[in-house]
């Protein structure tokens, strides 16, 4: 063989080179950016700028050079119901009545198809490298609560049962308890998947989260934690379970001794009437709905301001996207969730199940931003369904593979 030829052989193409520092660096680092950007970028416009640099150019130029790559990607069920369901939506802002430019709307779901695509390349490129990623920005999202509640009580002097906004990019106890909420659903997967009852990192990072939750003031992920608790007691360890429920109860008593209110004092938030008067508008275009970014007004009785959204997600897909639009939806999570029922004895599985199952939980109580530009509604919704998407792929090889 000609030694000109042989060294062209093993030396690696400068294709092949950039694919590879990618898929496993550049992309692990993105993902570990939008992860946990929230809690040290400050500001939110500077949080989306990390995500365009960090992951979504860089998934571009990864897919643009490993063509090959897409077709697995692409006809992944879970991306073909998402494909599905953003098609829908955009076409339903031809029939909004006010809407932002389409332009606009549209880079959206792309933005969400970046971090799809991003979680499947990773997963089938180097598939130690999401647990490994998740794993750390938990860490890190423990380490900005402790911060949170050390600046908070000890240097702002706040008294307990104050509200904690947040810090960073993050500025609404709401929408802090939103991503909180997700990475403590996170710790508690850990240790309920783990084979020691007593696993101090997970319990000691998953009672810092907790003490955080509680804090903001917020009940929404409170009722995410305990669907995500149900879950893990279908899918695996009854015995486990029981020490969980145990734990809950004893921490629901300790707060009733210590402040009996904190989370008895704004009763329902006026939830149910929110829900009915949402219902009422959803019933004016029930089938194909008012369109995707339609303004939506509600107006409660004793409510001195008006409100913008049904606080609750699939409300929010009813409206814009009707009963059509709510059908492609809940096919995405159908398709996600028996994926995860199928291989509930895979950790990693189970773990990226929780954190989806919390998410749609605390989506039924709060917000209506379904596809949106990287926000916290992403760590109810995308980043989960993205862990779930990836795990897919990791675990039916080529990802063309039919779900037994």
């Amino acid at each position: 063989m000609d030694i000109h030829t042989t060294s062209q052989a093993v030396t690696p193409s400068l294709r092949a080179r950039t694919a590879h520092v990618l898929n496993g660096y550049i992309l692990p680092f993105g993902w570990l950016v939008i992860m946990t950007g929230m809690f040290w970028a400050w500001e939110r416009p500077l949080y989306h700028k990390f995500f365009y640099i960090f992951l979504a150019a860089p998934t571009l130029i990864a897919v643009a050079l490993q063509p090959q790559l897409l077709k697995r990607l692409a006809s992944n069920p879970m991306f073909l119901a998402f494909a599905a369901f953003s098609a829908y939506i955009m076409l339903t802002v031809s029939w909004a009545s006010e809407s932002e430019d389409f332009g606009s709307l549209f880079k959206r779901p792309l933005y969400i198809a970046m971090v799809l695509l991003s979680a499947g390349i990773i997963a089938i490129e180097h598939p130690q490298r999401m647990p490994q990623v998740s794993r750390v920005a938990a860490v890190i999202a423990t380490a900005a609560a402790a911060l949170s509640l050390v600046y908070f009580y000890g240097i702002q002097g706040a008294p307990f049962g104050a509200r904690l906004d947040g810090y960073g990019a993050l500025y609404n106890p709401l929408l802090s308890a939103h991503v909180f909420g997700a990475f403590a659903s996170f710790w508690l997967a850990t240790w309920y998947i783990g084979k020691n009852h007593w696993n101090p990192v997970a319990l000691i990072c998953l009672a810092i989260l907790g003490l955080t939750l509680v804090s903001t003031g917020s009940r929404t992920p409170i009722v995410g934690l305990a669907a995500a608790l149900l879950w893990l007691m279908a899918a695996g360890n009854k015995k486990r379970g029981g020490i969980a429920i145990a734990i809950a109860l004893l921490g629901v008593a300790v707060l009733y001794a210590v402040v009996p209110d904190v989370l008895t004092q704004r009763g329902a938030s006026y939830r149910p009437e929110i829900w009915m008067e949402s219902l009422r508008q959803i019933g004016e275009k029930p089938w194909l709905g008012h369109g995707y970014d339609s303004p939506m007004l509600v107006v409660i009785p004793g409510l001195d301001f008006t409100l913008a959204d049904p606080h609750n997600i699939e409300l929010g897909v009813l409206y814009m996207g009707g009963i059509v639009g709510f059908v492609l939806w809940m096919v995405l999570y159908g398709l996600a969730m028996r994926f995860c029922w199928l291989n509930r004895r895979e950790p990693q599985v189970v773990l990226a199940a929780t954190w989806l199952v919390f998410g749609f939980a605390s989506g039924l109580t709060e917000g209506s931003a379904f596809l949106s530009r990287p926000k916290e509604h992403w760590f109810l919704i995308w980043i989960p369904m993205a862990l779930v998407y990836a795990q897919w792929l990791v675990h039916w090889g080529n990802g063309l593979k039919r779900v037994r």
